[in-house]
């Protein structure tokens, strides 16, 4: 199985109090590759794994991803190691400045998926009632 399979078995084995939809990306460039919704809360994430302390997002993922936060769309970008052990989670608007873990941009959230208490709540708190930020909050 590939580490982006595992990834996403992950996240739909561990954040069951919402429904998920894998999508192939054949639909549309940069659309995330899944699509959840919770209590009438719909949110978008696009899945990374990360190699070399590189986040590699195309051009249409970092453009998709920015255009759908300033219209005020819930989607992240969550990228994590293999193992796992830190998982890291990006909202939309920064897409366009992710490029690797050791210049992450603001904001952002880590978790360390050993030694939180049950992280995948945490995960979940996250995408689906962080509050957002605006492109007026991003650093210049």
């Amino acid at each position: 199985m590939k580490p982006e399979s595992k990834f996403w078995k992950q996240v739909k084995e561990n954040l069951t109090d919402i429904h998920w939809t894998r999508l192939e990306n054949r639909i549309g460039q940069g659309i995330p590759d899944c699509y959840g919704i919770s209590a009438g809360i719909s949110v978008w994430v696009e899945l990374k794994v990360i190699r070399s302390n590189k986040i590699v997002l195309s051009p249409f993922q970092k453009s998709w991803n920015f255009s759908h936060s300033l219209q005020g769309g819930r989607n992240f970008i969550m990228a994590t190691t293999f193992p796992q052990s830190l998982l890291y989670i990006f909202p939309g608007i920064v897409a366009p400045s992710i490029s690797s873990i050791a210049h992450c941009p603001s904001p952002n959230w880590q978790i360390n998926m050993h030694q939180v208490p049950q992280p995948w709540q945490q995960v979940q708190r996250i995408l689906l009632h962080s509050p957002l930020p605006s492109s007026q909050d991003l650093p210049s």
